[in-house]
């Protein structure tokens, strides 16, 4: 089985992500969560759901081993909590650069996004897993011009475009720009703020507890996930990770969507890493121009 749905799904999914694109774009969550539903073939869900809490796996970050929990715990829901996650966010947005894995499991798809950005460009490279069937695509974004190459059913279920124009644009780069009706969900989380947006806890926001992962300090707290389309009606809940306790920096977010009548259980998780090491993204020699394919020729 691949990645195609059939029209009806697929005019469900684009009117679903057109009415959350006019207000946020598709984030590296939602974009996990899209391409969940594009790839298993659940049709209600793509303005919906992100994680809650699981707990840090050495596998997934490197020198992230065996942890021990600190009995000392701050008191639940306090501001000192809330205000310990602004300034991580805070001290993550200044940084230079950064690099992210990203995770998300649900209904027999995996769907891993590695990214490196810095303040005003960045790369990432997508991969759906279903079976043995794959689909791959890379995006990039340099300044405010978007770049993207991959398979055609990674173009269908990563950028939107029809079937028709997703084969087109196969294999070769394909230039974006803010004109286009897809340039804010393709340039999503090519840049350090765009990533450190996607960190934050909703209230109420509980914990502080001090936790040692591999002989490092980390500082775990857990809140609600509210926004990028996701509303409390989902009950979706996240855990971030924080380390360094005189320049905090988050360096997880994890969570799990609980199931629903008409979706699956999805487990969803972002790694942060490498901070300050330089990113440099060069612009493809050559590119196609997305209008060029979803425009229609004039015949005269």
């Amino acid at each position: 089985m691949g990645f195609r749905v059939d029209s009806k799904l697929r005019r469900s999914y684009r009117e679903r992500v057109l009415a959350c694109s006019r207000r946020y774009p598709l984030s590296v969550r939602k974009l996990g969560i899209a391409l969940w539903v594009l790839a298993a073939g659940i049709g209600a869900t793509a303005c919906s759901g992100t994680p809650s809490g699981i707990v840090l796996p050495s596998s997934t970050s490197p020198g992230l081993g065996t942890s021990t929990t600190s009995p000392r715990v701050r008191p639940a829901g306090t501001p000192a909590v809330t205000q310990m996650m602004k300034t991580a966010l805070r001290q993550g947005d200044s940084q230079p650069s950064l690099h992210y894995v990203s995770t998300s499991t649900g209904g027999g798809v995996t769907t891993t996004i590695v990214g490196d950005v810095n303040q005003t460009a960045g790369m990432q490279t997508i991969l759906l897993s279903r079976g043995k069937t794959k689909a791959r695509i890379v995006i990039e974004l340099v300044g405010h011009e978007a770049y993207f190459r991959g398979s055609a059913a990674a173009v269908e279920s990563a950028i939107g475009l029809t079937v028709p124009e997703s084969a087109a644009a196969a294999g070769q780069w394909i230039s974006v720009v803010p004109s286009d009706s897809v340039y804010q969900s393709t340039a999503a989380a090519l840049t350090v703020r765009s990533v450190i947006s996607e960190m934050a806890l909703a209230p109420p926001i509980t914990g502080g507890r001090k936790t040692v992962v591999g002989g490092r300090t980390v500082i775990q707290m857990s809140g609600s996930w509210v926004g990028n389309g996701i509303t409390q009606k989902e009950h979706a809940t996240a855990n971030l990770y924080i380390a360094g306790l005189v320049t905090p920096l988050p360096i997880r977010f994890s969570g799990v969507a609980p199931p629903t009548a008409t979706s699956s259980r999805f487990v969803d998780s972002m790694v942060l890493s490498r901070w300050g090491e330089p990113v440099h993204v060069v612009a493809p020699a050559s590119s196609v121009p997305l209008a060029t394919i979803t425009q229609p020729t004039t015949v005269v």
